[in-house]
């Protein structure tokens, strides 16, 4: 019995150690690939702050090359922007000097440095004016000024804008701050797209269009902000040293400046970056309501708008008429919905000759239905087509299978067994040959031999099988396919 209970307690014992060695293995491991992740985003372990602080330093001043520099990119863009043209836009958007004041203000700030923040701010605001000055010059003179979809891209900024602008700034900074990788700034200058909100608040004032130059601005505000806050975090996460001044009360008057200066930036940024959310929201949930609920036997949606200022949505439907109560039933379930509060659904229909669809479609609006209808069309015609091939496919496939099936191919078969007891298998149709220049049916016949047979034995069969089949079936020519 003793024995017994202490070969159990020896066992309970192992089972304890190897449930510590376990657990003291597993939290290794964990330690490990901590340690990994630790190390394969650390960006602190290879930066160069020195390298950081200079490169900001020399790229915030404005004059002379960078002056002029800064026209010719205007120029360049207002011109792709004016044509249409992206490749002309981005083209521009990798010579503009514009990034270098805007990370040099968020610089600025995460150090503290009053002076680098002046001359930033100074630099930005002397850019932003001369950029809209030489864009307003040549909207001015050019004949060929109309608000192209380039254009009219620059004029309502999105949530997304605001994400491209953060995340843009972001890699710009921590690509800045490992020397060797300053190339990257080029791309962060497209993707972020600080020049065409210039060009287009330029082509607003020269054709008197507010709207154009205040939303032009607005992206532009949005962009920089969000490029100097990812800046500044990223300094501050690198721990760049504080510039320190000799009075310390001097000193605190200056942070506390800074700060309260980048919060009343952050304000409207921040309130704009709400307003913008709230849109995108609303613009998915309106989109989600009409896909799911806007529906009704022989109608359909040729365009839906919707507009989250106004609280509006507009679809326009063309086919059956829809008739009143069922309009009523869609406008219940937007009031329902608690998304939609105060909502208005405007339902017009093309078909019906009493509405106002023709007055309130605009003419980008009917452009985009007629060749929405084009494509349709176009998509429609390429299935009657393709439908067409397969069913000619069909035919050819089935006419090929009745002048087979025309051979007496059981009586054909069983003489050929006979004449032939060699043959195991026998198979008959029809092959299209061609050569490129002409095209020709076969019949083909595909004999399976008795695998004992000798090569040459099968070779003396096989054209003597050819010769046999030609005038028992009275056939011109055939092809024959042997296998052993």
């Amino acid at each position: 019995m003793d024995n017994q209970n202490n070969k159990q307690s020896t066992e309970d014992f192992t089972i304890k150690e190897k449930e510590k060695v376990v657990k003291k293995e597993f939290k290794e491991f964990w330690q490990v690939a901590i340690d990994f992740i630790r190390e394969l985003f650390n960006i602190r372990k290879n930066s160069d702050k020195e390298f950081t602080r200079q490169t900001i330093l020399e790229n915030i001043p404005f004059s002379g090359h960078t002056a002029w520099l800064l026209i010719f990119s205007v120029m360049i863009a207002s011109v792709g922007l004016n044509a249409n043209s992206t490749p002309v836009v981005i083209g521009a958007m990798l010579i503009s000097p514009l990034m270098g004041p805007i990370m040099g203000a968020g610089f600025a700030i995460g150090t503290n440095d009053i002076d680098t923040f002046k001359k930033s701010g100074i630099n930005f605001l002397v850019m932003v004016t001369l950029s809209i000055l030489t864009s307003f010059l040549y909207f001015k003179i050019s004949p060929l000024a109309y608000e192209s979809s380039e254009l009219l891209a620059r004029t309502s900024p999105t949530f997304f804008d605001v994400m491209i602008a953060f995340f843009g700034g972001l890699a710009g900074i921590v690509a800045l701050t490992k020397k060797g990788f300053f190339n990257v700034i080029s791309g962060v200058a497209i993707a972020t797209a600080l020049m065409p909100p210039l060009c287009t608040a330029g082509f607003g004032l020269a054709t008197g269009n507010m709207h154009f130059f205040s939303g032009a601005m607005y992206l532009l505000l949005i962009n920089s902000f969000f490029i100097a806050l990812a800046t500044f975090l990223i300094i501050r996460y690198l721990r760049f040293p504080i510039v320190h001044y000799l009075n310390s009360t001097k000193r605190r008057l200056i942070s506390r400046f800074i700060y309260i200066l980048a919060i009343l930036v952050m304000i409207p940024s921040i309130m704009s970056f709400i307003k913008m959310y709230n849109e995108e929201i609303f613009k998915r949930s309106a989109a989600s309501f009409v896909e799911k609920n806007i529906k009704y036997e022989g109608a359909q949606i040729i365009k839906s708008q919707i507009n989250p200022q106004q609280k509006e949505i507009e679809v326009y439907l063309m086919g059956e008429i829809v008739p009143q109560n069922t309009i009523e039933i869609w406008q219940q379930r937007l009031q329902n919905n608690p998304d939609f509060k105060e909502t208005i659904l405007h339902v017009y229909q093309s078909a019906d000759k009493t509405s106002e669809i023709e007055q309130n479609l605009s003419e980008k609006l009917k452009q985009q239905i007629l060749d929405k209808l084009f494509i349709e069309n176009k998509e429609a015609i390429k299935d009657k087509d393709e439908q067409i091939k397969r069913l000619t496919q069909e035919i050819i496939k089935l006419k090929q299978q009745k002048e087979v099936s025309n051979v007496p191919f059981e009586k054909f078969s069983k003489e050929a067994k006979t004449i032939f007891p060699e043959i195991n298998e026998l198979s008959a149709g029809k092959l299209i040959d061609t050569d490129f220049k002409h095209k020709d049916t076969l019949p083909v016949f595909l004999i399976k031999w008795d695998k004992k047979l000798p090569r040459y034995k099968l070779r003396r069969l096989a054209k003597t099988f050819y010769k046999w089949t030609k005038e028992r079936l009275d056939l011109d020519t055939l092809k024959l396919v042997s296998l052993p």
